[in-house]
Parts: structure tokens; sequence; C-alpha cells
């Protein structure tokens, strides 16, 4: 089995305007730089609460088809394929109406099941022979975004911009409060 990001995200999950308007910094010339920042932010503010934050795709491959499929992150908004290897190792494309798709939820991640009354096909017993695309995270662009995520997201751009020539234990922290807001949207392995 494997998993990867196929895509990277359309959008960050905080406008530049209101990562501006938060740091009180009016000029253009450090956009390029607080865009960066805003990127190292949403890596950290992912990582902590162990989530996508905007939407991306996602390839899952798997050497079967067990009963369940279980997508591995949480906020899944839909399955865009699924395709296997037949018996004579042909690739297929299995039909939307074979199966059954439940998204999860903000802590529950999805999964997928054959439809009632089928059976899944039988695949070729070679690795890697079932693969399953789909899309998670909140949504599409920063609209979709809880308000106090972009508000952890700030607080966290804000600091590393007011503490970027500083190396050390001060620029690897993380400000507290962005912490308590990131942790109550932690998911937890399943």
């Amino acid at each position: 089995m494997s998993h990867n990001q196929t895509t990277n995200p359309a959008s960050f999950p905080i406008s530049l305007q209101q990562v501006k308007a938060w740091t009180r910094i009016d000029d253009a010339a450090s956009d390029a730089e607080l865009l960066g920042l805003i990127q190292a932010a949403t890596n950290r503010a992912e990582t902590i609460m162990n989530r996508p934050i905007i939407q991306r795709e996602y390839t899952l491959t798997l050497d079967n088809l067990p009963q369940e499929i279980c997508l591995q992150e949480v906020k899944a908004q839909s399955v865009t394929s699924i395709t296997y290897l037949d018996m004579d190792g042909a690739s297929q494309l299995l039909a939307a109406d074979q199966y059954r798709v439940d998204l999860g939820g903000s802590y529950k991640r999805g999964r997928i099941v054959p439809d009632y009354g089928v059976s899944w096909p039988s695949v070729r017993s070679v690795s890697e022979t079932v693969t399953v695309i789909y899309q998670a995270g909140f949504g599409a662009d920063w609209n979709a975004v809880p308000a106090d995520i972009q508000q952890a997201i700030a607080y966290l751009t804000g600091h590393y911009y007011d503490n970027r020539d500083i190396v050390g234990d001060k620029t690897e922290s993380v400000p507290e409060t962005a912490v308590q807001i990131l942790e109550s949207h932690k998911v937890y392995s399943l």
C-alpha cells in the first residue's frame, strides 16, 4: 500500500491581504516573503492537525480490494476514480455504481465499500493492483477554511515574520494560542 499527495492546493488557507492586515504590513515590498511564510505556517498547521487544509488530490494504491477501502485523509470531498488490474493484467475502471462512498467527516476518515448486492471484481495478485484517486481538505479555497484555523495561521505567519532573523528555539516554537487552536482540529491516528 502507498498513499501520496498528487496535486498541490490551488490556494493558501488565508489570503495575503488577511495576513497583511494581521501583521500591519501595508507595503508590497514584503509580499513575496509573506507568501513564503504563509506556506511555512500552513505546513506547520497541517503537521500539528495531521490533516490537509486546502483540498488536494491523493492517490492510494492497494495490493488487493479489501472489503472496506479506508481513505487516509479526513475531510474527503469526493472519490475521482477506482482502477484495478483484472486477472489478465488489463487496467479496468470500477464503475461508480459498484461502490458506495462514506466521505467520513471532520474527524473521521472516509471509506469505500461495495454497493448493496455487489461483490468486488477479482484482481490480479500483484503489488499496487488497485488505485484510488480522491480529493480531501476543507474545500477548494480559503473561503472554506474555518476562521479559527485562519487565525492560527495568521498567528504563525506573524510569529515567523517577527522572528525571521533569529536562529534556534524561538523560531522553532509555535505561539501557544496557535497550538491550542490547531490542536482542537487535530486528527489522531485511527
